[in-house]
């Protein structure tokens, strides 16, 4: 898959270290939902799950002169799919290169799976992601209360998405 800014590839083994350092350090984990630090050994699980799982399509962010800056996926679930996305490397950020990738990602999931919808969480002081998903034609639907303990307090969540119908109506002017 590729965009006018960056290329969607699959997960390699040599990948690992390279997750294994975003997960654990990366300066996009303060907009990602809590989790504890991972050794390599369950990073190289989650990888070479991520690499193979049809249930969970994810992938590699890499600009077009082949950097890789960060990571992509859905969690299929029935008719769903829930959307996540990091751009771990900070000097990619508010370029353009997100936006990218979740444009040619939504069209590819929406042309192969059988989706109704695609959604995704973010944290309601997270704007620059906010914008770039509406940019890529999600839209807001609501808040979820106190829905994580991140940083000593609980926080929203606020719930997007992009209904299959809301896509193809878009695809179709372009």
């Amino acid at each position: 898959m590729v965009g006018n800014k960056v290329r969607l590839r699959p997960i390699e083994p040599d990948d690992v270290l390279l997750l294994l350092r975003w997960i654990n350090g990366s300066a996009a984990l303060q907009w990602l939902q809590p989790r504890l630090p991972l050794t390599q050994r369950q990073e190289q699980a989650w990888a070479a799950r991520a690499a193979t799982d049809p249930q969970m399509p994810t992938f590699i962010i890499q600009t077009l002169r082949g950097v890789d800056i960060g990571v992509l996926g859905l969690q299929l679930e029935s008719n769903r799919g829930i959307f996540g996305i990091a751009i771990h490397e900070p000097r990619f950020w508010s370029q353009g290169y997100g936006q990218d990738a979740v444009e040619i990602f939504v069209d590819a999931a929406f042309q192969v799976l059988p989706l109704q919808r695609i959604e995704l969480l973010v944290l309601p002081e997270n704007l620059r992601a906010i914008r770039c998903y509406e940019k890529a034609g999600f839209t807001q639907e609501g808040v979820l209360r106190s829905y994580l303990y991140n940083r000593g307090k609980m926080q929203d969540m606020i719930i997007m998405s992009v209904l299959h119908e809301e896509w193809r109506r878009t695809t179709e002017r372009t």
